[in-house]
């Protein structure tokens, strides 16, 4: 049978998008089988829950490092990796309160170790961010106390950029929430009226646009359309001056569903306590966490 020609040029183009996907994904591959080399050092112990340092290796070069929060109950529980733009330390509270919830958490910043100053050094450094959230589902499931089949990412800023590359591009997330994230890296430095954005347009100069074509490459607008079918949040601020709304709204109208979109009154760190219920409700359900409900309840009547 011959194929009409335009049907012909469709076929084709479908299938060099697929292979450029393939390309894409094959980015963050990583042998699984090598060492975790996990280190921990505890902090602290109250009310219920343990907090300690922690760091794993990378499966290339350099480590990931932050922070661990565990419940000091029996069972195996739910684990929830957490990305925050300003570091580890940036959700710990929101991961104290989901560890009274029942939830294992590890908190980290970007990958440690890794050279700067280049395009393509910088490109890297956010791939090698991608595989250190990847490698952090590798420790939880690693856990006696952590059930696999029930793992969330929560990221902020960059952190929601990164992991929503990840979760995209690895089915072993549960669930996904996003707070101020937008469609790219090279879309903020190359759009952003923030003063961070214009800063880095202002210091690139005439290497821009090789800059932005290096880096697009871990753009998440590259894979959330083609993310898996998992709950996802997503959390935006009516008065963030880095992303405005026209680029919130495009990064939740480009990811696949299920999806449900908050606004809050506030700015680029939401400090609404509604956000904050809002991502307990949400980790609660699609965890099948008991506890969340008394969280909330106890949060109401402080």
């Amino acid at each position: 049978m011959r194929w009409p020609f335009p049907i012909l040029v469709v076929a084709f183009a479908a299938l060099a998008a697929a292979e450029k996907h393939d390309e894409l994904i094959a980015l963050y591959d990583y042998d699984g089988t090598l060492p975790l080399d996990v280190h921990t050092k505890e902090i602290s112990s109250r009310e219920g829950y343990r907090i300690a340092e922690v760091s794993f290796a990378l499966p290339k070069t350099g480590t990931m490092s932050g922070f661990l929060v565990t419940p000091l109950v029996k069972g195996k529980k739910p684990g929830i990796i957490w990305m925050h733009s300003s570091g580890a330390i940036g959700f710990l509270g929101n991961a104290v309160l989901m560890g009274k919830a029942g939830a294992v958490s590890i908190l980290v910043g970007e990958a440690d170790g890794l050279p700067g100053g280049t395009a393509e050094q910088a490109r890297d450094q956010l791939i090698a961010d991608v595989v250190g959230l990847r490698r952090a589902i590798d420790v939880l499931s690693s856990r006696d106390d952590v059930d696999p089949s029930r793992i969330a990412i929560v990221g902020h800023s960059s952190g929601a950029m990164m992991a929503a590359v990840a979760a995209s591009i690895d089915k072993r997330f549960t669930a996904a929430v996003y707070e101020v994230g937008l469609l790219g890296m090279s879309v903020h430095i190359a759009t952003s009226p923030g003063a961070w954005a214009q800063g880095v347009r202002k210091q690139l100069g005439e290497h821009l646009a090789h800059f932005l074509e290096i880096t697009s490459v871990v753009d998440d607008a590259n894979y959330i359309g083609q993310a898996p079918g998992i709950p996802k949040l997503f959390q935006s601020a009516w008065y963030d001056p880095g992303v405005p709304r026209k680029d919130a709204e495009d990064f939740f109208n480009a990811s696949s569903a299920p999806k449900e979109l908050k606004w809050y009154d506030t700015g680029h760190d939401i400090d609404d306590p509604q956000a904050v219920i809002d991502r307990i409700q949400f980790l609660s359900k699609a965890l099948r966490l008991r506890n969340g409900n008394a969280v909330l309840k106890k949060l109401a009547t402080r």
